[in-house]
């Protein structure tokens, strides 16, 4: 036998407002999480959106000055880093600043000449730490007089702490014959002559 159930008057009355109340408190209980997922969604559209901005951002409050000093004799340069620093904006006066401080670094000779030419080329010194610059990349610079016999040029001997690496090679540290612009994060400590020809640069 089948028994019918009818709600009518107040049980009916009841049901309804159990269906309602339990609508919500099902609602209270997931709105946060709606809530979240829509910041969530929001901050992540923002950053793909801003997302070079974003970078460039961090790269530079990570950006370090450093300082140029000599020990080596094998035409590179060491570099030391210590805290951030803004960048100067040059005039004609600055950049003889920048070469009177270079000249009175004790460096290797070959390294002085060929900064200051980098700098007649547009890149910037920081005449109180030593920060050489090319944009707003800080630079380790590097000059080679001769091709290697074995066209394999050595650029450095640990991964320097900077942006680029500017490299001449031939002619003079005043006047190099190639210059050539590569990233740190895609150098190696030895490269091929035939690797750094996608970095050559002509100013």
């Amino acid at each position: 036998m089948i028994k019918e159930y009818r709600f009518t008057g107040l049980s009916a009355l009841l049901i309804i407002l159990l269906i309602i109340l339990l609508i919500i408190t099902f609602t209270i209980i997931i709105s946060p999480l709606i809530i979240l997922l829509i910041i969530l969604i929001t901050f992540y559209l923002i950053y793909k959106r801003f997302k070079k901005s974003i970078t460039k951002f961090l790269k530079d409050l990570r950006k370090r000055k450093i300082k140029i000093s000599d020990e080596s004799t094998t035409g590179e340069v060491e570099i030391h880093f210590a805290k951030n620093i803004p960048v100067e904006s040059g005039d004609g006066n600055l950049k003889n600043k920048e070469i009177e401080r270079i000249n009175s670094l004790e460096i290797d000779p070959e390294i002085r000449d060929f900064i200051e030419y980098l700098i007649s080329k547009g890149f910037k010194y920081d005449t109180e730490s030593g920060t050489l610059f090319y944009g707003d990349k800080s630079v380790y610079p590097v000059y080679k007089k001769t091709y290697p016999p074995n066209n394999i040029v050595r650029l450095y001997t640990s991964k320097p702490e900077a942006d680029i690496i500017a490299l001449g090679l031939k002619g003079t540290p005043g006047n190099p014959k190639f210059i050539y612009l590569i990233p740190v994060e895609e150098s190696k400590e030895r490269m091929l002559i035939e690797e750094l020809k996608r970095y050559l640069k002509n100013f």
